[in-house]
């Protein structure tokens, strides 16, 4: 067996992992309670021959005195994001003051749910075909909605379409007369 080779042993003192702290930390706080430089220990739990190549799972978990996949589980885990950066994943809007977060993807409420569940079938319930249709965001509302290919519609409903058409108008009638803000009914 190489020099290089050899098993690593147990640590004396333990450190517990902290849940996504990541490897690097671990290692550190692992010297520091061992009286060892992290510079050291980290070329020393490396993968061998190279002993400045990547990071060894096994020879880490055996320094910590852990089963390899929990420990690597604990470290590499991801954090859950804050729940005041927490966002539908449909519709992005953040949610209620008593709604309770659920784990992602988090959805807002049931007809995002919905949606989201139509955007994510292969061919949709219209029979239109993956290749054959676009997912747009309506310009009204927000949410996305499915159009075929071939279909010139541009928003979700046609109340929103009916909105959106009352919208270009005025800001087309805005256009052609300026003034026409500035005129107060006399």
């Amino acid at each position: 067996m190489n020099d290089l080779e050899r098993p690593v042993a147990e640590l004396p003192i333990q450190v517990f992992p902290r849940p996504c702290e990541g490897p690097e930390s671990f290692i550190s706080r692992l010297a520091q309670a061992n009286y060892l430089k992290p510079a050291y220990l980290n070329a020393c739990l490396s993968e061998p021959p190279t002993e400045r190549g990547t990071l060894s799972w096994p020879r880490l978990a055996a320094a910590a005195g852990r089963d390899r996949l929990e420990l690597q589980e604990v470290l590499e885990r991801t954090p859950p994001p804050p729940p005041d950066l927490l966002l539908c994943e449909y519709c992005g809007r953040p949610p209620k003051p008593n709604v309770q977060a659920e784990p992602p993807p988090w959805l807002c409420s049931a007809p995002c749910r919905r949606r989201n569940d139509l955007l994510k079938r292969a061919p949709s319930s219209n029979g239109i075909l993956p290749d054959q249709k676009h997912v747009l965001a309506c310009p009204g509302c927000g949410a996305q909605f499915i159009r075929p290919a071939t279909s010139p519609r541009s928003a979700c409903t046609p109340r929103c379409h009916a909105r959106n058409t009352r919208t270009q108008q005025a800001e087309l009638a805005l256009y052609e007369n300026p003034d026409a803000a500035n005129d107060e009914p006399g």
